[in-house]
């Protein structure tokens, strides 16, 4: 056989050397680096060459597949070690290649950098999803709270008749001075207080705003009269106290709301005017109605949207 490739190689010259190797290469180790040669791409090439490298690590063209795929290997697993991605596109073309160990390691090291950013992600999403509903939440008790707060206030004045300066200094302060501050027309002063709130469950109608006239009225620069008042206002204290909805074409949702309401308002009367000797009965729209020891109180629910629900509070003038 030496005889014969000897005797082309004379024959041929130079130019015949890769068919007297083809000539006397086995088949299956022919195939195997004719795959090699023929894969336009350089995944299946590299692919094929690793492939013939492993299998014929003598074979006739392997001074010539092995260079060729270190090099190429090399710069592959280089450029595609910078991403998770570019490293499972290493580990599907060579599996077993010569950078695999690392590249699965390497692999490991940004699941694990991706799990802990993903857990660190969500530990931020709920900490901002617990702060969210805190804020909701808080808003609707600023709102449950207003009208209680401002008839406590209220029972606690002791100088009707008298101008507003001699108010107490807490009173003065929160209805006079804080922000928005209180502002006078004539003998109706009024602070207004625009407290926003959301009822869960999100929606286009979620959103709520509770509108509270806090309003002391004036006789002769004396106060004679403080009312809290505002468009709904009965409604807007159900909604942040129960987290039920009023809609505006559910009459029987408005009555809850107003009964609720009275609740309320005679809970935080009671001390000043127990209702088992101040009730009176009310007449509409007046849905609550007591009186004793110098004090009234009066809730009146609005007829329309338009007009404002009122609670008036009227206290005993010193002789």
């Amino acid at each position: 056989m030496a005889t014969i490739a000897a005797l082309l190689a004379s024959l041929c010259g130079s130019g015949c050397a890769s068919m007297a190797q083809t000539m006397l290469a086995p088949r299956d180790e022919y195939q195997a680096y004719r795959h090699v040669r023929t894969q336009a791409q350089l995944e299946p090439r590299l692919a094929a060459a690793w492939s013939y490298v492993q299998r014929y690590p003598q074979g006739r063209w392997i001074a010539e597949v092995r260079p060729w795929f270190l090099r190429a290997e090399l710069k592959y697993f280089e450029l595609h070690r910078q991403s998770a991605a570019g490293l499972r596109a290493y580990l599907t073309v060579l599996p077993d290649g010569p950078h695999a160990d690392e590249a699965r390691a390497s692999l490991e090291v940004y699941r694990a950098r991706a799990r802990k950013d993903h857990q660190e992600r969500l530990g931020l999403e709920a900490r901002y999803t617990e702060a969210r509903l805190a804020a909701l939440a808080l808003q609707r008790e600023q709102a449950r709270n207003a009208v209680p707060t401002w008839l406590g206030r209220f029972f606690q004045i002791d100088t009707w008749g008298e101008r507003t300066s001699h108010l107490a200094s807490e009173m003065l302060y929160e209805w006079r001075i804080a922000p928005p501050g209180a502002r006078c027309v004539g003998d109706i002063c009024t602070r207004t207080e625009s407290l926003p709130f959301s009822l869960p469950g999100g929606g286009d109608d979620a959103a709520r705003l509770m509108v509270l006239d806090v309003v002391l009225v004036l006789d002769n620069g004396g106060v004679s009269e403080a009312r809290l008042q505002g468009p709904g206002l009965f409604s807007r204290l159900y909604e942040a106290s129960t987290t039920n909805r009023v809609a505006a074409d559910a009459p029987s949702a408005r009555v809850d709301a107003i009964a609720f309401a009275v609740d309320v308002v005679r809970g935080a009367a009671e001390a000043r005017m127990p209702s088992s000797r101040c009730a009176r009965d009310p007449v509409a729209p007046v849905v609550l109605s007591l009186a004793c020891d110098g004090w009234s109180l009066e809730m009146r629910a609005a007829a329309t949207p338009e007009q404002d629900d009122q609670i008036v509070v009227r206290g005993p003038r010193k002789p």
